[in-house]
């Protein structure tokens, strides 16, 4: 599970590790996260560890100034990828688009040499926005070619404009996570648990290659109600399913 999904619980580093013990009990086997503020990389591994957990990935972008410690923090906490993304303006034009995609391209080759991914985490706006010779994605990705993804789903559907399946088939070699969440396909509405809605999230899970895949991941922007019995619904829904599992499944 991506922890912004639960931010309005985990405001205190106390209530944070409450709120990951509670999701350890429900059986994620893993949080895309950084260490809170008062633990350190080991002390935060130690604590994931006895609960049965670890970390499958975090978000940073790095840079000259940062990279060193960022290689040192993967390495404790044991995990291969980093993952950064940007907002609307940075894909409005074929221009900025370049940019975008030159700035990852950058980010991935500083990780590239110790074993680390950069991946970028799509949102709506990177299939709403065209370019020439198709989606905005699409370019970017031809642009930044040591850049992986993290394909959110339900956003790469743009409320339902695109096959998602298609597109995770397409760059399945480049996607070692996925998010998936649910919803109506309306801007700006509540999302919902996973497989309460008409979004096919098992299509897209099943069009990745699972010799790349390694994390299946929930994430849910706001919830029309308890967050955690959407957190709950959603893990029953894809271990149930079979295309997940969790601690001991």
């Amino acid at each position: 599970i991506q922890m912004y999904t639960v931010r309005e619980l985990t405001k205190t580093p106390d209530d944070f590790r409450a709120r990951v013990r509670e999701i350890a009990e429900i059986g994620y086997a893993a949080i895309e996260a950084s260490a809170p503020s008062d633990m350190t990389p080991k002390t935060f591994k130690a604590f994931l560890s006895d609960l049965g957990m670890h970390v499958s990935s975090s978000w940073a972008q790095p840079n000259q100034d940062n990279v060193n410690e960022l290689v040192d923090t993967a390495k404790e906490l044991g995990f291969t990828n980093y993952v950064g993304c940007w907002g609307p303006d940075n894909f409005k034009t074929e221009d900025e688009i370049r940019k975008t995609a030159g700035a990852f391209e950058a980010m991935a080759q500083l990780l590239k040499p110790h074993g680390l991914n950069m991946l970028y985490h799509n949102h709506w706006w990177e299939f709403e926005y065209p370019s020439r010779g198709g989606a905005g994605w699409d370019l970017f990705m031809k642009l930044a070619p040591t850049c992986g993804a993290q394909i959110d789903c339900y956003w790469a559907s743009n409320f339902g404009t695109i096959e998602v399946p298609a597109v995770v088939k397409r760059y399945a070699a480049r996607t070692p996570l996925l998010h998936v969440k649910e919803g109506p396909l309306v801007k700006d509405a509540p999302n919902t648990a996973v497989g309460s809605g008409t979004f096919d999230n098992l299509a897209c899970v099943k069009a990745a290659d699972p010799s790349v895949l390694q994390y299946v991941i929930v994430e849910l922007d706001k919830s029309a109600r308890d967050v955690m019995d959407d957190v709950r619904d959603s893990y029953r829904y894809l271990t149930d399913s079979g295309v997940a599992h969790g601690r001991g499944r």
